[in-house]
């Protein structure tokens, strides 16, 4: 029997996965994409023949178990057969809801470990506490938000805030590439979850989210520069090669005239013999 744990004490979270044209499947096992929920990656992956069974197999994957705490466990409550109807169109719809407890945390690439006090709500890495004391200054709303929820609850939706705002004081316009944007993309999720009105920083995200197309533009735009400056190179290559053909040319050409001609009146008529 799985205890029911209150939701104070939980991050919830719902993925939905919509898998088009189901009966074309041919390979024997497919996955979602990574989403986060209460901090950590998940995933979700399907057998669409079975998995030693003859029906649909579902399991719930964690990409990286190094991250979660000894002893840490996964549930699966509930699912629906195709025989049900939940194939249509032959589009199949997994949902999945996720409930980490919260009294578990993880530590990012650039955390040290070394937590500090903040605002007497809990311990947080303590490069984060400078970011967060800006903006909960500016943003009073951010701590009044968290005031009812349990300490490791709050820690962990200010570690969250932390890991966000860190990120976008510490990455560069330039710096935003594809493996940057999924990072901020996990971030970002995982800080929704908390439930922090957010109106304030979402469009600043966006904003970051929008520079990885931004650079594609300009990266393609140096794309043709470059090849028309190359192409320059090599028409003015060809038209040197043919300047030196000219010269090479005009030389024979005027030592011709010379040879033949010198001695010549190139204005007396030609004429025609009469006998």
């Amino acid at each position: 029997m799985i205890k029911k744990v209150e939701e104070e004490d939980l991050v919830c979270g719902t993925f939905i996965w919509r898998i088009h044209n189901f009966s074309k499947l041919k390979k024997y096992k497919h996955f979602s994409d990574v989403f986060v929920i209460g901090g950590y990656k998940w995933r979700v992956f399907i057998y669409p023949k079975g998995y030693n069974v003859d029906y649909l197999s579902v399991f719930l994957n964690v990409p990286e178990t190094k991250t979660l705490p000894y002893g840490w466990n996964r549930y699966i409550n509930h699912l629906h057969c195709l025989d049900n109807g939940y194939l249509v169109n032959d589009v199949c719809i997994v949902e999945v809801k996720v409930e980490v407890p919260t009294g578990i945390r993880i530590l990012e690439d650039q955390e040290t470990g070394d937590l500090m006090n903040f605002k007497g709500l809990g311990r947080i890495e303590k490069t984060f506490v400078p970011f967060l004391e800006e903006v909960c200054s500016s943003y009073p709303s951010l701590i009044d938000s968290q005031m009812k929820r349990s300490r490791t609850l709050v820690q962990c939706a200010f570690t969250a805030l932390g890991r966000v705002l860190h990120f976008l004081k510490t990455t560069t316009a330039k710096d935003m590439n594809i493996d940057a944007c999924q990072r901020l993309q996990l971030l970002w999720e995982a800080l929704e979850a908390f439930k922090f009105d957010l109106a304030w920083l979402e469009p600043h995200v966006q904003s970051a989210f929008a520079m990885k197309k931004r650079a594609g533009i300009v990266n393609r735009l140096q794309e043709d520069v470059d090849a028309l400056k190359n192409e320059i190179e090599r028409r003015r290559a060809i038209l040197a090669e043919a300047e030196a053909d000219l010269e090479v040319a005009e030389g024979d050409l005027a030592e011709a005239q010379e040879e033949h001609f010198s001695k010549i009146d190139m204005d007396s008529e030609l004429g025609y013999p009469l006998s």
